[in-house]
């Protein structure tokens, strides 16, 4: 199997059978806004300023599949004259009366992986949902990661964050493992000598706040 990105891997824990999420919970849709936000910031082609967003660079190539995320944060921003708040985007896909822009986005992911999933329906373009091999080797090396012995990676403590929030941890990790990755993102928090993971904590827990807060109001809708 090949690497796969955060939103990707988001994308595989989250989705239900039918290949969709549910439209009685937008957290999940909020949590995958978060992912491939954060993933291009991470790639340094959209900035976060005081929960705002703004391209700052070309969406590289390999990333394709957040072009309508991508471009939706240009256009937003473009359209207003300085950057767009974070909630604004999420918005876009949450607050809609229709799923076009939310199947846009999940069209992409899934173009993306054609290796990685399995479809379910030969009609209606984005069903799939992931073969079962892939889904374990996603979730067990998850595991792995975050709770050997040296500092996990930033991409890991996003996704298990993200898959947190979503609902979704408990369903990958025990609760003696779930207690283990608590424990160690606080003893991270506390360690002096980690401050640039710290630092890119906060970022992560203000930015997923927002989006995440946004989706939970119209969940409640």
């Amino acid at each position: 199997m090949k690497d796969l990105s955060l939103t990707q891997k988001f994308f595989i824990c989250t989705v239900n059978e039918k290949g969709n999420f549910s439209s009685y919970d937008q957290i999940p849709v909020a949590c995958l806004i978060a992912a491939g936000v954060l993933e291009m910031c991470m790639a340094k082609c959209v900035s976060i300023e005081k929960k705002r967003l703004s391209i700052i660079d070309k969406l590289p190539e390999s990333m394709e599949y957040l072009k309508s995320l991508y471009d939706m944060i240009g256009q937003e921003s473009t359209n207003r004259g300085k950057p767009v708040k974070a909630e604004k985007i999420v918005e876009k896909y949450t607050g809609a009366f229709t799923d076009k822009k939310l199947r846009e986005l999940t069209d992409s992911i899934v173009q993306s992986m054609d290796e990685d999933i399995l479809p379910i329906e030969k009609a209606g373009r984005g069903k799939c949902r992931p073969k079962r091999e892939v889904l374990f080797d996603v979730a067990d090396n998850l595991r792995i990661e975050l709770l050997r012995n040296d500092l996990p990676s930033k991409d890991a403590i996003v996704f298990a964050d993200l898959l947190d929030r979503a609902g979704r941890l408990k369903e990958y990790l025990s609760k003696y493992e779930q207690k283990e990755l608590k424990k160690r993102l606080t003893e991270i928090r506390k360690n002096k000598e980690e401050s640039a993971v710290k630092k890119t904590i906060r970022q992560i827990d203000g930015l997923v706040d927002t989006l995440v807060s946004a989706g939970s109001i119209f969940s409640e809708v």
